[in-house]
């Protein structure tokens, strides 16, 4: 099944989150080595990044509710335009109380967007071209967000100081991220299904949302300990900015979004469950080996191969978990599920942040590897046989 089945409009909001993708891109890599460089502590910078994920906790389920009662659109439309926000405050300022209100907006924005995204995709596709949408969705995603990451690679080239770099880019990102806004102003369709209850749990899905989610929350809880620190552990480790870090964040995105591609023939092949543990499984081999790494450059390659296969099983997931929940609880179950995976994950990088700031280089990985193989062996013991798919769907085996 190729892209072009996927409907026409469901397309076009897909690529267009593209520009969005390239600001956040960016700002996930730049971020974590600007603002270190602009006086911030690796713990304060935890702090952050923490408030995004504790913000986005708080708000996802509310607009997940509204999102299934109401619909889809205008709810990413607000969530577009506060994500753009977000990644312009950095180049404007370096005060912490107003990156910190930047951090709030910027948790709000992804309850909002990427909170309702996997309901828009599986609200506007059939079955059986869903697996199309979600590696669609995750190509463009890691392809434009690994070219975010890929332009600190080109400072050295501007003519002026590293900082001064930054700051333009994330202002000149901050408005070309607005573009996202307008493809979901004009392409998104306004779906939903008027449910007269309102509910903060998703009734119907509650029981399957809970055993997926056991799984998910030990990902995010060991995630959260060292890989949105990534750039700051390669700062400290080996003396590197994201001059170095960036080219190799956003190769380890752009490979993705490839392999992304055959998502639905691993799917057809060897199936959605062993699909996901397989991956996963060999990821965190990799993972471990990053502390051991002599040089910048070995461990580089090693985190590209583990960045790759963690999350080749993305798009797996997301068809699994979306082709089993009902319809008209498809934004709220996917958001509980997302808020217990967010709310270990930002706890743990403040942890993970002030493990870093004190010198401890190595307990972050062995922590983040033992969650994943507790969360691996879980998921496979409980959805091994697979569940049967919510009325109207079907599972890949």
């Amino acid at each position: 099944m190729s892209f072009g089945a996927i409907p026409r409009d469901t397309r076009n909001v897909i690529l267009g989150a593209g520009p969005l993708a390239v600001g956040l891109g960016f700002y996930q890599v730049a971020v974590a080595v600007f603002l270190p460089l602009e006086g911030i502590s690796v713990t304060d910078l935890g702090i952050l990044l923490t408030t995004v994920g504790l913000t986005s906790v708080a708000l996802s389920i509310p607009f997940a509710i509204l999102s299934d009662r109401y619909g889809r659109k205008e709810i990413m439309f607000v969530g577009s335009i506060l994500g753009a926000m977000v990644i312009v405050t950095p180049g404007l300022t370096s005060n912490f109380s107003i990156l910190e209100a930047s951090a709030i907006a910027g948790g709000a924005g992804e309850a909002m967007y990427i909170g309702t995204w996997n309901a828009h995709l599986a609200d506007t596709t059939a079955f059986e071209i869903r697996p199309e949408a979600f590696s669609l969705s995750f190509m463009t995603f890691a392809i434009a967000g690994g070219t975010g990451s890929l332009l600190p690679v080109f400072f050295p080239l501007f003519g002026t100081s590293l900082l001064t770099a930054h700051r333009i880019t994330f202002v000149a990102l901050g408005f070309f991220s607005t573009l996202t806004a307008f493809t979901v102003h004009n392409w998104a369709v306004k779906t939903g299904h008027g449910s007269s209850q309102w509910r903060v749990l998703p009734r119907k899905s509650l029981g399957l949302i809970m055993k997926f989610s056991a799984a998910n929350l030990l990902i995010g809880l060991g995630a959260g300990l060292i890989i949105p620190l990534i750039p700051t552990w390669f700062l400290l480790r080996f003396g590197v900015t994201d001059v170095f870090s960036g080219p190799l964040i956003a190769s380890s995105s752009i490979i993705m979004g490839l392999t992304a591609a055959g998502a639905p023939r691993v799917a057809r092949r060897v199936g959605l469950v062993n699909g996901i543990v397989m991956t996963q499984g060999l990821s965190t081999v990799f993972l471990l080996a990053i502390p051991f790494c002599p040089t910048a450059v070995f461990a580089g390659v090693v985190y590209v191969i583990r960045a790759v296969l963690m999350n080749m099983a993305s798009p797996l997931s997301d068809t699994f978990l979306m082709s089993m929940i009902a319809q008209d609880e498809r934004a709220t179950a996917s958001s509980f599920n997302a808020v217990l995976w967010n709310l270990p994950n930002a706890g743990s990088t403040a942890v993970g942040g002030s493990m870093l700031n004190h010198g401890d280089l190595r307990s972050p990985f062995y922590l983040c590897g033992s969650f994943y193989i507790t969360a691996i062996l879980l998921f496979y013991t409980i959805f091994r046989r697979s569940a049967r798919p919510a009325a109207g769907n079907q599972l890949i085996n």
